[in-house]
């Protein structure tokens, strides 16, 4: 894999594998209501199903490829499941399937990394930390838009959702200096000339990052001083999409 699909595919794994596994460490299950879960699922469900589908389309003929898209298809199935017996209002069980599909997922991460035959352990390593800094700005948006569903909720889950946006910085920081080991492929340097000037991607993503830095001391303060301060918590996290997606995009284009 390389190119554009390569650079996207690895980009939605980690947001669905990161998102997941953020969601059920966040402590929110039985917290707020059900209707959250719906909304978190089915955005890692569509980010699982596209990285999926460029996985598929680009890396099948390979045994490393053939095995990864498997992985994919089962951690996919799974979200998907849980989200049927959501809606089906099977609590207990759609519990236990959300875990076991977040755990599929790490299984997921680890057979991609093996597309980078040359260097498995950094593989995992960086797509581990992409996960953390997607998948805790994911959970930090989304939940910051449900408070205004349930106005009541206590802010120690946004507070907590910004120690995992901080944690997930710290991880970005770390993704970039692994980068700065990989290698510029040719084919990656076609996406835009400006990748072509020296360490152009590790610039731009160390500077995206940067204000990414910012932008999770903003989060941390408003989201403990508490009630209308979430809202503009939430107003930051936009900005942390904004930000945190192109970091990640740029940290990745040495991935493959």
């Amino acid at each position: 894999m390389s190119g554009a699909s390569g650079v996207m595919s690895v980009i939605l794994l980690e947001t669905a594998v990161g998102g997941s596994v953020v969601l059920w460490a966040s402590g929110v299950w039985g917290a707020v209501r059900r209707g959250f879960f719906l909304l978190m699922g089915v955005s890692v469900v569509l980010s699982a199903l596209g990285a999926w589908a460029l996985t598929r389309s680009a890396a099948a003929q390979s045994a490393a490829g053939g095995r990864a898209v498997a992985g994919l298809a089962v951690f996919t199935g799974l979200l998907a499941l849980w989200q049927v017996l959501l809606v089906a209002r099977q609590r207990a069980l759609s519990r236990v399937v959300g875990l076991v599909a977040a755990l599929a997922g790490l299984v997921a991460l680890v057979l991609f990394a093996f597309l980078r035959e040359d260097a498995v352990p950094s593989a995992v390593a960086e797509l581990v930390l992409g996960s953390a800094f997607l998948g805790s700005t994911l959970f930090g948006l989304l939940l910051g838009h449900w408070y205004l569903v349930e106005r009541r909720l206590s802010n120690v889950y946004m507070v907590r959702s910004a120690w995992f946006y901080i944690g997930g910085v710290v991880a970005a920081v770390a993704a970039v200096a692994l980068s700065a080991t990989n290698p510029v492929e040719p084919a990656t340097l076609g996406l835009n000339p400006l990748l072509a000037v020296p360490s152009f991607s590790l610039l731009l993503a160390g500077g995206f990052v940067t204000l990414c830095a910012l932008i999770a001391g903003f989060v941390w303060k408003l989201a403990n001083e508490g009630g209308r301060s979430i809202q503009a918590a939430t107003g930051y996290f936009y900005l942390a999409v904004i930000m945190g997606v192109p970091a990640e995009l740029a940290t990745k284009f040495r991935f493959f």
